[in-house]
């Protein structure tokens, strides 16, 4: 698996379900410094050895239940689900969940720069592999213009990749260096449009590959090209106060968000109708219409908090249009 990811080879699918496997099991961890659990160490610890730790007792206790055929993948996923997530992990989750008395240090650390950092690495890491994924193909286009044998599919091509490229390092580089948080939407559902909205696209890459003309290649790739361009370039003037979940950081209401209050989801709306061109349809255009969908709800969130933190963006909002100037 790591050769797969340092290489670029493994499939994005793979990896956000390997991330997905990762966050479950350290969620205890993560609750109950979230919670500011006095004894956060100790959980933390004991969510490291939970695995190990049921694996050696399966071993001993039901020698039979893990003795299971490689191949049968249903009988592996059940040893591995009690493996990682059985009775120890669910204790060590309700352990969690009663955190007592919050510790004030632990609460004041989600304060810091430092902290909001090491949250935003899970996609630092996301995007950072996103543009490892893109280098082969840069490689081989650049190499086909050195050799003289490209032609004008090959540029659009070059042109769509080196966009989605400067995208994805504009995007690691803002995670880095943004502005702490100063209000967030509360519960659970708009973090999940946050997270949904970011990652649902992937869902088209794992649909089969639509037999397109020359001219629809084309086509798919300018609509990328143009997108991701117009997202880094819309990001960049965003800078700062970037956000993946519905989070106000820094209003900005100069540049491009002068005339639309979200341009970076309309211009993100372009790169996936490029992306769901490519692939089998009517499926491909169902997941693209769920990630419009989830970018419109997100932006409901995020003017609710913007609304909430800044007194000033209600007369922003209603003198600007949401996605496209003077339309809608």
């Amino acid at each position: 698996m790591l050769d797969g990811i340092l290489t670029g080879q493994m499939r994005s699918f793979a990896l956000l379900t390997t991330g997905v496997l990762l966050y479950l099991y350290f969620l205890p961890s993560l609750l109950a410094f979230l919670k500011g659990h006095r004894r956060f160490f100790i959980i933390f610890v004991l969510n490291l050895l939970v695995s190990p730790l049921q694996s050696t007792a399966l071993h001993f206790l039901a020698p039979g239940f893990v003795a299971v055929d490689m191949h049968d993948l249903s009988a592996v996923a059940r040893v591995a689900l009690v493996s990682n997530y059985g009775l120890g992990w669910l204790l060590l989750l309700t352990w969690a969940l009663n955190p007592g008395t919050p510790d004030p240090r632990l609460l004041a650390a989600q304060n810091t720069k430092l902290y909001d950092a090491f949250a935003a690495l899970p996609l630092v890491l996301w995007f950072g592999y996103g543009a490892l994924q893109l280098r082969p193909s840069v490689i081989n286009d650049i190499a086909l213009i050195a050799q003289s044998r490209a032609d004008l599919f090959t540029w659009v091509h070059l042109f769509s990749l080196v966009a989605a490229l400067a995208f994805n390092v504009l995007l690691i580089w803002l995670l880095l260096i943004r502005n702490r948080p100063v209000a967030k939407s509360k519960g659970l559902l708009p973090r999940f449009c946050g997270f949904a909205g970011t990652f649902l696209g992937v869902g088209i890459l794992q649909l089969p590959q639509a037999h397109l003309t020359l001219g629809m290649q084309f086509l798919t790739a300018a609509l990328i090209g143009v997108g991701s361009l117009s997202s880094a370039l819309v990001l960049w003037r965003l800078g700062k106060a970037f956000s993946i979940m519905p989070e106000a950081r820094t209003l900005v209401t100069g540049g491009p968000y002068a005339h639309a209050r979200h341009p970076l989801y309309a211009v993100e709306m372009i790169t996936i109708v490029g992306m769901a061109l490519q692939f089998q349809q009517p499926w491909a255009f169902l997941v693209a219409l769920g990630v419009v969908s989830l970018l419109v709800i997100r932006s409901v969130y995020e003017e609710q908090v913007l609304s909430a933190a800044y007194p000033e963006y209600a007369a922003y909002q209603a003198k600007t249009k949401r996605f496209i100037p003077g339309i809608i």
